[in-house]
């Protein structure tokens, strides 16, 4: 058995290589067989085609998952598809897409405006607390007590109002609007043609077109 296994590993082939470039890189020229099987190629001798590469392409177009048409030029001729037939499965799908996006449209607005409205409410819950305080600042201010280190406080104050859209309003001289001014007092005069401001009691807030209070005033009404 050993002797076998000697002669059956001696007839076993060892490690050829070939070497098949057509420039000898000794000398620099071309070999005579390079020669050979080109004038044989020009004959009229055919390459053999490699089945594994046309395998390898058939695998290739699979793996796509489309088909790609043997002439692509008027692709870009094809127009998108129309709208489904009314009646049509697809037409009820349609409508249903539409009437959840307009739903969904109406429900956003909706949402802006709650939170638009909540915001503005707390605003108004802020300056209806702080009213007292501001009262108490006008009537300082009047009688010149607003001064220093206060008047900057105070100067801050009013300009933090200012800045969440809270205006105060009602001056002496103002024509009197029933809508935004509560009148506590009024007297005739010979100096006014329209019915005007000569005392502000309280002044007035509001925010935007919202009156959070009605100036309270003093208005002189023209003669007969």
């Amino acid at each position: 058995m050993t002797a076998e296994g000697n002669d059956k590993s001696s007839e076993e082939p060892g490690f050829t290589f070939s070497d098949k470039r057509r420039v000898d890189p000794n000398t620099g020229e071309v070999r005579p067989e390079a020669d050979a099987q080109s004038a044989s190629a020009g004959a009229g001798d055919e390459p053999t085609a490699d089945p594994n590469a046309e395998q390898a392409g058939e695998a290739d177009a699979s793996d796509l998952g489309v088909d790609i048409p043997s002439d692509a030029s008027g692709l870009e001729d094809i127009e998108p598809e129309a709208e489904p037939e009314p009646g049509s499965e697809a037409a009820g799908y349609l409508a249903d897409l539409k009437r959840i996006n307009a739903e969904y449209a109406a429900y956003r607005m909706r949402a802006d405006r709650e939170r638009e409205r909540a915001a503005l409410g707390g605003t108004i819950k802020v300056v209806e607390a702080l009213i007292p305080v501001l009262d108490e600042v006008k009537l300082a201010r009047d009688n010149g007590d607003v001064t220093g280190p206060f008047e900057t406080h105070v100067n801050k104050l009013v300009e933090s109002l200012n800045k969440l859209g809270v205006e105060q309003y009602g001056e002496v001289g103002d024509e009197f609007d029933p809508n935004i001014h509560e009148a506590l007092m009024q007297q005739p005069s010979d100096e006014v043609e329209n019915p005007t401001l000569f005392l502000v009691m309280q002044p007035g807030y509001r925010i935007g077109e919202r009156i959070i209070r009605a100036a309270r005033v003093g208005v002189q009404q023209p003669e007969d």
